[in-house]
């Protein structure tokens, strides 16, 4: 399932009751942020793949489990974890591409 998203939007919040994004779910998207909320434990594979607008994103503490890539093609993208440090139940290659991540964030 794709998240249904209108060509001009530049942001999207996912709604409270997700508690998973599935694999290549904003695939090639062109929004500059999406806030996912407390409510999401897993994010599936390639879920952001070619997202080059993407600028920021932040990954709560309830993510416990991230499919491998989840970012690959994404050239502008900060990623803001609020987890001290990658959790055991990520993919190792979530990250393959060593973008910039912020470890314990907290929002402010």
């Amino acid at each position: 399932i794709r998240y249904p998203i209108g060509k001009d939007a530049t942001s999207f919040t996912i709604p409270n009751h997700v508690t998973n994004i599935a694999n290549a779910a904003f695939s090639r998207c062109n929004l500059t942020s999406i806030t996912i909320p407390n409510s999401v434990t897993s994010i599936g594979h390639w879920a952001f793949t070619a997202c080059e607008s993407l600028e920021s994103i932040a990954i709560p503490n309830s993510v416990t489990s991230i499919g491998e890539d989840i970012f690959r093609i994404c050239t502008s993208i900060i990623i803001y974890c609020e987890s001290e440090s990658e959790p055991s139940g990520w993919n190792s290659l979530w990250n393959s591409g060593n973008l910039p991540v912020v470890w314990g964030y907290n929002g402010k």
